[in-house]
Order: C-alpha cells, then sequence, then structure tokens
C-alpha cells in the first residue's frame, strides 16, 4: 500500500499515454535490434539487483519503465537491463544493468543497497556531468543505449585479460568530474525529440 501512495509514482510515471515518447525510445531501435523488448515485470521483481532498484523507489513494479535485451562477445551471453525510472527526455540518465557474466569491472557502479558486499551488476557508461558528445541522450533511441552498454561489457572483458581499460578511463566516486567538452565526438541522432 505504501508503494502505491509514494509521491514518486508522478515522476517514475512519465511515460503512461506518452505514446510519442516511446515511440521516439522504441522505433527503430526494436527493429534494428529484435533482443530489445520491454521488460517484464517477473525479470524485474526476481532479480536481485533489479528487485534492489525497485524496493529503492518504492513504487509498483509497473511504474517503473524498463528494456532488456541481449549481447554476445567473447564475455559470453549476457542479458542486459535499463530502467528509465525518470525522464530521458528532461535529461535523466537511465539505470543500465548486466544481469548476467562476470561483474569484476574498474566502470560499475556501487549497489544501490549499501548493506550488500556483492559486486553491482550496474554499469558505469558515463559520468552523468559530462558533456553531452559524452552520454547517451533518448535522441539515440534505445539501439544506442544498448550498444553503448555492449561496448562497455567488451572493455570489461579486455580490462580483465590485460588490466588495461581500453578506452579513455575515468575517474570515479569523489574524485570523478566531468570530461573535456569535444564536440566533435558528437554524432548523429537516430531521431530528434520535440518534446
Amino acid at each position: 500500500m505504501e508503494a502505491l501512495l509514494n509521491p514518486q509514482r508522478e515522476l517514475v510515471r512519465w511515460w503512461p499515454e506518452r505514446f510519442e515518447l516511446l515511440e521516439l525510445l522504441e522505433r527503430p531501435s526494436m527493429e534494428i535490434d529484435p533482443t530489445i523488448r520491454r521488460l517484464d515485470l517477473r525479470t524485474l521483481r526476481r532479480n536481485p539487483d533489479l528487485a534492489r532498484a525497485l524496493s529503492g523507489l518504492n513504487v509498483p513494479a509497473w511504474d517503473l519503465l524498463g528494456y532488456q535485451a541481449l549481447a554476445e562477445g567473447p564475455y559470453g551471453r549476457v542479458r542486459m537491463v535499463a530502467l528509465l525510472p525518470f525522464s530521458p527526455f528532461d535529461g535523466n540518465d537511465p539505470w543500465v544493468y548486466a544481469l548476467d557474466g562476470a561483474r569484476s569491472s574498474l566502470h560499475r557502479n556501487p549497489p544501490r543497497d549499501e548493506g550488500t558486499t556483492d559486486c553491482s551488476a550496474s554499469l558505469c557508461l558515463y559520468f552523468s556531468g559530462d558533456p553531452q558528445e559524452r552520454r547517451w541522450s533518448a535522441e539515440y533511441g534505445l539501439i544506442g543505449l544498448f550498444d553503448l552498454a555492449r561496448r562497455h561489457l567488451a572493455a570489461e572483458h579486455i580490462w580483465r585479460a590485460t588490466k588495461k581499460w581500453p578506452f579513455e578511463d575515468a575517474a570515479h566516486g569523489n574524485a570523478a568530474r566531468p570530461a573535456n567538452p569535444q564536440p566533435h565526438l558528437r554524432v548523429k541522432p537516430l531521431r530528434k525529440a520535440d518534446t
């Protein structure tokens, strides 16, 4: 009952009846990558990492918009999940998880539950204060987000083998700072949001 009365529900429920925004996220991403689909409630409730995220929001599972996709590479086959608890069209970052495979990495977010000692499934794809050309935004669609996660999984695999991060590396925690702007790195969006 408490989750139903949580005033944060209105923020998390940014997406119902916003079909134009869902279409910007989903099309043509789901047509290009058939592994992308809406996250089922069973996975959200039963996976420990996702259940912790849901518990931290304290909203009903059906309020939370999420997607799942697959990644395959030398690291194996990995189920990835992107939770969008707040509107990415307002500049909010998604929460991206790798549910399977090795978790040791230089670039994983700490567990949301301070009581756990497990390595997190939550991928640190970029710093939220980074310039726009270094961050995912909704106009890149879900395929842009999951491709960024696939690149991250490949980098983790290389790091585990060589102990060297293969791309530009950034500090974490209190040492984290925004990267220097490099506008030439910006790629053309999949679609432009008119919100």
